[in-house]
């Protein structure tokens, strides 16, 4: 049974039920407006383990508080219409109205609560549940929804408890913080409760026990309390906004870095367009050869056709032919001959198609050699910045010259090729060394402007430093005038805390002499108040622990019953074994 604090309002909140109690037709009262629908059923209710927690929860609670009739472990597994009833009546009784009288259809009243209640699993219980509510298909259902309900009944147990409430309402003014939106709205109903009571009880006109209090609501001391938090707390804020501030100013500025960024992407864009290029005009070079080895594959076809046919004619003429046969002898002395010719002349094809095989190889190992060192020259090319060295911004003294490579290997003329390529690499190479020297003098001019930049960097840096001493020097001395200005802000915030304090104390001496009379007889009526209070809760943990005990007895003598049994079974077992024997 929880308490009463003394500080509350002694006043009753009764909450009126949304059900009628004398209605034998009972109808629901739930607002028609409510559109929302009830939530749905989410818990196993079929689940074994989920079935006995909820048969624990609830015979605890029945035991808890005293319900008068008994229940067992079969009441709780499979129990009658009666016993479900009465234990449903109770529960809901507890949780609405204690004097509420039920209709001769049970099944319509719960139903009609259970919905009113918006229970989740309303869907899965029916008018035939409530008939035999112990049938398997139906007590998994029907535990879980009393199950639900002990749950409703011991929230409602600590409705009034302010170690489980976030009401404000419920909650003392002076555990609100200043800052709270309902403070007002709190302090006005406890100031207009104890004022009331007062006024109905003893017909008191002044009440300076209730305005001192709501005097104290607003202390200094509280109020300065609440000021130097924030005032420490903004602070705090404003160092780490100001150590940021710094760091940003120190660090150099993003958006310079995304700059180069995109200037780089934007280079290696066009650097790998120009690449994408180079190797699409390969792929057309390759795909020319090709077509050329098709037509030539295609006319090696049409000659290899033609010589067939010229074979099956020559062959038709000579069987054609009357011949004697010395003729035929000769003929087959001669076609022997041809045979073995034939054969020399395609070992030595043979030999010579090796041969034309392997050279074959080593100009395809050349022409792979040569695509990697142009592939690995083009990449140099490209790294470099672009395929023609040639800038606008040349001197007279470089020459133009284009250091793309095309050459077409697929040409017949040998000598042709060797001197384009004696001819491309000597100027290639000339027009190269000439810019490797350009470069390098241009280098050198670079980093000469790079050695006059970083002094003037240095001297800049210089200049800054000697600048931030300066603001350095500035902000100290502006820190003492503010150190000395809330100093003396803060001697004055005490001189008028202890004036407050000295005028709220001749106040409170004033007060209490004029209703030391009046709070003695309060003070004697709230010690009896929490005697009564302390002396029902001691008789109700009292009844609890008699309850308790009761069942621990009851338990021990039907173990040790138990025990008489099976030793009984076991010396009449023993007896009839000596017997036999």
């Amino acid at each position: 049974m929880p308490s009463r604090n003394p500080a509350k309002p002694n006043v009753s909140i009764r909450r009126s039920s949304v059900y009628a109690s004398s209605n034998a037709n009972r109808p629901s009262l739930q607002s028609t407006s409510h559109i929302a629908a009830p939530p749905k059923e989410s818990r196993p209710v079929r689940d074994k383990n989920f079935q006995i927690e909820c048969m624990r929860n609830l015979s605890d609670y029945l035991v808890n508080v005293r319900y008068p009739a008994p229940v067992t472990s079969k009441t709780l597994s499979s129990p009658t219409a009666k016993e479900f009833q009465s234990i449903f009546r109770y529960l809901a009784s507890t949780l609405i109205d204690p004097g509420m009288i039920w209709s001769k259809k049970f099944e319509d009243d719960a139903l009609t609560m259970l919905k009113d209640l918006r229970y989740p699993g309303l869907e899965s219980i029916s008018k035939t549940a409530f008939t035999a509510p112990g049938a398997p298909q139906s007590w998994p259902s029907m535990l879980a929804m009393l199950n639900w309900l002990v749950e409703l009944c011991k929230a409602h147990d600590n409705w009034n408890d302010t170690n489980c409430i976030s009401d404000p309402i419920l909650s003392l003014p002076t555990e609100l913080p200043l800052d709270h939106p309902y403070l007002e709205d709190r302090m006005l109903w406890n100031f207009a409760s104890k004022t009331y009571n007062q006024w109905f009880d003893g017909g008191a006109e002044e009440f300076p026990e209730a305005e001192q209090e709501l005097m104290e609501m607003y202390a200094v001391d509280r109020v300065s309390v609440a000021n130097a938090e924030q005032t420490f707390s903004l602070a705090g804020i404003l160092q780490k906004y100001q150590l940021e501030l710094q760091q940003l100013q120190i660090q150099e500025p993003p958006l310079r870095k995304l700059e180069d960024e995109y200037l780089q992407l934007m280079g290696d864009k066009t650097k790998f367009i120009a690449f994408i290029d180079l190797h699409r005009q390969k792929a057309d070079k390759t795909r020319q050869a090709i077509l050329k080895i098709r037509a030539a594959v295609s006319e090696q076809r049409d000659e290899l056709e033609t010589h067939r046919s010229n074979l099956i004619v020559i062959e038709n003429a000579i069987a054609a032919q009357n011949l004697s046969p010395d003729e035929v002898n000769r003929m087959n002395h001669e076609r022997d001959s041809l045979h073995r010719a034939l054969d020399d002349l395609r070992g030595k094809i043979a030999e010579a198609s090796q041969a034309s095989y392997d050279n074959e190889m080593l100009v395809t190992r050349g022409m792979d050699r040569f695509e990697t060192l142009h592939a690995e020259y083009a990449a140099l090319t490209h790294n470099i910045g672009k395929r023609s060295l040639q800038s606008e911004d040349d001197s007279e003294n470089v020459p133009m010259f284009d250091a793309d490579i095309d050459v077409d290997l697929g040409v017949a003329d040998l000598d042709a090729l060797k001197s384009i390529g004696t001819f491309m690499r000597s100027s290639i190479w000339q027009g190269l060394q000439s810019r490797r020297e350009r470069y390098r003098q241009e280098k050198l001019t670079l980093d000469n402007h790079a050695i006059v930049q970083e002094d003037l960097y240095d001297r800049s840096r210089q200049e800054v430093e000697r600048q931030m001493e300066e603001v350095s020097t500035l902000e100290v001395k502006l820190k003492m005038i503010h150190d000395q200005a809330d100093a003396a802000q803060t001697k004055l915030a005490t001189d008028n805390v202890n004036t407050n304090k000295v005028i709220a104390q001749l106040e409170n001496e004033v007060t209490s002499m004029l209703a030391a009379s009046q709070q003695g007889v309060l003070v004697s009526q709230s010690q009896l108040e929490s005697d009564k209070i302390a002396y029902k809760e001691l008789r109700h943990r009292t009844a609890i622990l008699q309850d308790t005990l009761v069942s621990h007895i009851g338990i021990h003598i039907d173990a040790i019953i138990r025990a008489k049994e099976h030793t009984n079974n076991s010396l009449r077992s023993i007896r009839l074994i000596a017997e036999a024997q």
